[in-house]
């Protein structure tokens, strides 16, 4: 706290702001203005000339270094089509607004403080969005099961012929929809007339979404809700995966 204003604060809370309008543009329109981006950037610069006005010191590496790492990770996933550009832009943005985290709010909440690795915010958020995603697997089970109580005997129907670790993969990170799925990507494809498991990645800038029904597809959810979450998580638990290192180790 410098002159009397938590700066810290102020910046989870711009963070929180960002990654929050960034989640819901993208749930609703899948698709999210480079002008937020822009604007919250600035923001960041605002807060950091606003800290040094007021007798704060700016630590150049503490901040430069978890910028460059944002960037440097965003563009390698990005390039390799797991990440959207909105994804991308995010990180790095966030990175500049939030460069570091010590878990001051966990601190204040939790007995034991927060649960971190390193304190590099971008790396955080990443790692925790990644673990959060996989909760998507529950949700694949729990719809498989109801198309199978409810279609008995026809959820591998027309591709009986896969494997069974085809079908175990397929019944993780992926469901059968009865009905056309929305925001959602196929996970099979017909070669010669026959239908077939295909689950190599899909480009996040090119994909396209899958519009026919009764088809085997994967959910389309947007990182940046995942994100937002890995940074909710953050702020009152740490770095998941410590906390996972912790209770095994």
């Amino acid at each position: 706290m410098i002159g009397g204003i938590d700066f810290e604060l102020i910046r989870i809370l711009l963070a929180a702001g960002m990654l929050g309008g960034a989640a819901f543009l993208d749930m609703r329109r899948r698709e999210v203005s480079d002008l937020l981006w822009v604007f919250f950037g600035i923001a960041a610069a605002a807060v950091y000339a606003l800290e040094f006005a007021y007798g704060g010191t700016f630590d150049l590496l503490a901040t430069a270094v978890p910028i460059l790492i944002a960037a440097a990770v965003s563009f390698g996933i990005y390039k390799s089509g797991l990440f959207g550009g909105a994804d991308a832009l995010a990180l790095v943005t966030l990175a500049a607004i939030l460069p570091t985290f010590g878990g001051g709010v966990a601190e204040r909440i939790l007995p034991a403080g927060a649960f971190m690795l390193h304190p590099i915010v971008p790396l955080i958020v990443l790692s925790n969005a990644v673990i959060l995603s996989l909760s998507q697997i529950g949700f694949n089970l729990a719809s498989n099961a109801a198309y199978a109580s409810k279609n008995p005997g026809r959820l591998f129907e027309g591709l009986e012929h896969e494997s069974t670790a085809k079908k175990i993969v397929a019944v993780a990170i992926g469901y059968r929809t009865g009905s056309r799925p929305g925001y959602a990507f196929p996970i099979e494809q017909t070669v010669d007339g026959r239908r077939q498991f295909s689950f190599a990645p899909k480009n996040a800038e090119t994909a396209e979404y899958e519009s026919r029904n009764n088809v085997w597809v994967t959910r389309g959810t947007p990182f940046l809700a995942f994100m937002l979450a890995g940074f909710i998580a953050m702020l009152f638990v740490g770095d998941i995966a410590a906390v996972i290192m912790r209770l095994l180790f």
